[in-house]
């Protein structure tokens, strides 16, 4: 479960922002003042004008995670560390990103971050939360191996993985990689309950794979016929099928797949010959005849690859990250998603949503009974200096009875655009005084 996650100077986030699951009548204290089980929503949406850093936010969490589960494995060790830093002034190009994360794991909060240059990791902690109180796991002031101080609960060979651990890696990272109990439990937890989707092709292919698998479970199939019968797409049934692959391209596939094997950034999930001769298709209400996936429409596509994730994020109590959740999908199958986090009938382990979106009826009342809380909307903007800001809905105050969706779009909350048609007026017209003169 999240709680709130920091990040500083990552692409147009110069100044430190803070994004916040937990509920907004506790929100906020001293950052290392956690209770142990503070109260949390469900559902978070983000909104703001086009390039405003949305999708930004959204990135920074899914950097960390990848660091987090790729520095010590994958980095190289010379090459310093991939970061995307604020670009648009030259102190923040040299400024150290930061990114921390509190999370709750087997009842216990923790906070997690580091901070890195273009060359090493320059600090890292983490501290646990028992009972309420800050303890110290281990810090990292440096990147050298005497950069290090650990707390007395923590026990195993850290000081060994501090001599194993590159000054452009994580320890967090090397301490999974050999096999630390308590290190390895929390960048598992990291690495794997938090899923992300965007709209792009490689994303949209990674969630299929989900979908499939769990087509392919017969205890789970029926749930995603039963959610595709539901958005009314004109599908009875989704299925896998197998097909023969060319007897070459398969023994090629596999001796890729042998070769493969060893370095797990390059695995495809699943990464075998039996995984690709098989293809998702649908069958049309009143039809006999079974389509491609590919042969159905943009929304068809999303809307398939969207269920598989959420029934898993539901089935782990995982977090489920999405880019431009209204791309492709009617408002109502939108408002369907989250309703299915929100519900705590369907929602029983506490799983989350993390979403941007343009679609402004979530806001509002027209699809069903606030959609979302005060506490739950959240909107970024830039300044001046192309710099993201990240600020919650609550911060204003609201009365319970206010037209949300209506007071964002009349900008009294900020993070709109700024349209003047008078001036796209102004462009035509002495665009066709141009054309007039000189055809005179």
């Amino acid at each position: 479960m999240l709680l709130r996650f920091r990040v500083a100077d990552h692409r147009s986030i110069r100044d430190e922002q803070t994004l916040s699951f937990v509920a907004s009548r506790r929100r906020g204290g001293d950052r290392h003042r956690r209770t142990e089980t503070p109260p949390t929503v469900s559902v978070v949406g983000i909104y703001g004008a086009n390039a405003s850093g949305k999708s930004n936010i959204l990135d920074a969490l899914r950097w960390m995670q990848w660091a987090i589960q790729a520095s010590h494995t994958n980095w190289a060790p010379n090459r310093g560390v991939p970061r995307h830093p604020f670009l648009l002034t030259e102190e923040a190009r040299s400024a150290p990103s930061f990114y921390e994360l509190d999370f709750l794991h087997e009842g216990t909060c923790y906070s997690y971050g580091f901070e890195i240059d273009d060359e090493v990791v320059q600090g890292e902690w983490l501290f646990s939360f028992p009972y309420g109180r800050p303890r110290r796991l281990f810090e990292r002031t440096g990147p050298d191996e005497n950069d290090y101080d650990f707390g007395r609960a923590l026990t195993g060979e850290m000081r060994r993985i501090a001599t194993l651990t590159r000054g452009n890696a994580l320890y967090l990272s090397s301490a999974a990689s050999n096999n630390h109990p308590l290190l390895g439990a929390l960048h598992h937890r990291l690495t794997t309950s938090i899923q992300f989707a965007s709209q792009d092709f490689p994303d949209e292919h990674i969630r299929l794979l989900v979908t499939r698998q769990l087509l392919q479970n017969p205890a789970t199939a029926p749930d995603i016929n039963a959610l595709l019968r539901l958005a009314d797409l004109g599908i009875e049934k989704a299925e896998v099928v197998e097909s023969e692959l060319p007897a070459e391209l398969a023994e090629r596939l596999e001796r890729l797949h042998r070769l493969m094997a060893g370095d797990e950034s390059l695995r495809v999930i699943p990464s075998n010959v039996d995984y690709l001769k098989s293809r998702i298709q649908l069958r049309r209400t009143g039809s006999d005849i079974a389509l491609s996936i590919d042969e159905e429409s943009a929304g068809t596509r999303v809307w398939l690859s969207i269920v598989g994730p959420t029934l898993e994020a539901l089935a782990d109590g995982s977090v489920l990250v999405v880019d431009e959740i209204d791309s492709s999908l009617h408002p109502l199958l939108s408002s369907t998603l989250l309703r299915m986090f929100k519900d705590p009938d369907i929602n029983r382990k506490g799983a989350q949503l993390l979403f941007a979106s343009h679609d402004t009826t979530l806001l509002g009342t027209m699809l069903s009974e606030e959609l979302l809380s005060r506490d739950e909307v959240w909107f970024t903007q830039k300044d001046v200096d192309g710099a993201t800001t990240l600020f919650p809905l609550a911060e204003f105050h609201p009365r319970r009875d206010e037209n949300v969706e209506r007071g964002y779009l009349q900008g009294r909350y900020g993070a709109v655009p700024h349209l003047d048609f008078d001036m796209v007026r102004k462009i035509f017209q002495e665009r066709q005084a141009a054309l007039d003169e000189e055809t005179a």
